[in-house]
């Protein structure tokens, strides 16, 4: 009886060893588990890095696409006026309701090599900052009486309407319109006090005060496509401290300027990329971005299409 109890006892545990896992099958099952464990954690940090990055790219484009566009817009209407009447002789400029208000002619294009000198804060000063600094421009230009503030157009470049100045009645516009409205918007680069990032802004006349246009600006440069006097054909290309220095008639040397070259560098906000990025910078050098930051460059030759279209000024 004995022993044949005992011989079903082995094989019951020979039935239990064989629907069992030794320890060397436990240890295979436990290592396969977490390489598969090991393998979803990559492709899910690899997912997300590259979303990540895809994103930072995407808003970079989207910001710095809509800041040069707005300087664009602004640019392509630099010393808009409507024409009042045609100059005294066939070599003279024509007249235009683009007036100061004392009816001398307004100046549709400043710039400021190292930016203007205090643009934020109280005590604002507009002049021409001695650096260093980022590149600024002020850029005027007659407003649409008619048109609606809250699309953009007729508003400067925050979208507040200007306010309107009399046109001298001795003057030929004043037939087109006692009053007239000069849009006057100024682009710089600045950072807020307590903050450590660089701002594109812009100063419009309507609101008289700065509103922020994109982040994390990097560099912001500005060349001046320049022609020679009665001239519509850039002969060369400055920037704004030499344009300045072209002459003692800071009008006319504005005058003269056709074109302009405009450069933005923009970078990430976090650290992002797996290798050092490769980009051009906007002096044309290669550069090496070792913080994983991304940067972005935009580049653009603006013409502005009121200089362009007609002989600039009489020779002298």
């Amino acid at each position: 009886m004995l022993s044949t109890m005992s011989i079903c006892n082995k094989r019951v545990l020979k039935t239990s060893l064989r629907h069992g896992f030794s320890m060397v099958e436990l240890l295979v099952a436990m290592t396969l588990a977490a390489g598969v464990l090991l393998l979803i954690t990559t492709l899910y940090l690899s997912s997300k890095a590259s979303f990540g990055l895809s994103e930072e790219k995407r808003r970079l484009q989207q910001d710095g696409s809509y800041a040069m566009a707005l300087m664009e817009r602004d640019l392509r209407q630099a010393g808009f006026g409507n024409l009042a009447s045609t100059g005294p002789s066939a070599s003279a400029a024509p007249i235009t309701d683009f007036i100061l208000a004392d009816g001398t002619p307004a100046q549709g294009l400043r710039g400021c090599q190292h930016g203007f000198a205090k643009p934020l804060g109280s005590g604002k000063d507009f002049s021409c900052s001695a650096g260093p600094g980022m590149a600024g421009i002020e850029i005027s230009y007659r407003l649409d009486d008619y048109a609606d503030p809250a699309s953009g157009a007729g508003a400067d470049c925050n979208g507040a309407s200007v306010e309107r100045s009399a046109v001298p009645p001795d003057h030929p516009a004043y037939l087109l319109a006692p009053y007239v409205s000069i849009a006057r918007n100024l682009f710089f680069v600045a950072m807020r006090t307590g903050s450590s990032t660089n701002v594109l802004y812009c100063h419009g006349n309507g609101n008289k005060s700065a509103q922020p246009i994109v982040n994390n600006v990097e560099d912001m440069q500005l060349m001046y496509g320049v022609a020679a006097i009665g001239d519509a054909t850039p002969s060369q290309f400055l920037n704004a401290t030499q344009v300045a220095s072209l002459s003692g008639d800071q009008h006319q040397n504005w005058e003269r300027v056709i074109s302009v070259r405009l450069c933005l560098q923009l970078r990430g906000d976090d650290n992002l990329t797996v290798e050092p990025q490769r980009y051009v910078d906007c002096s044309g050098a290669a550069r090496f971005a070792s913080d994983r930051r991304l940067r972005a460059v935009f580049q653009r030759v603006v013409t502005l299409r009121n200089r362009a279209a007609a002989s600039l000024a009489p020779p002298l």
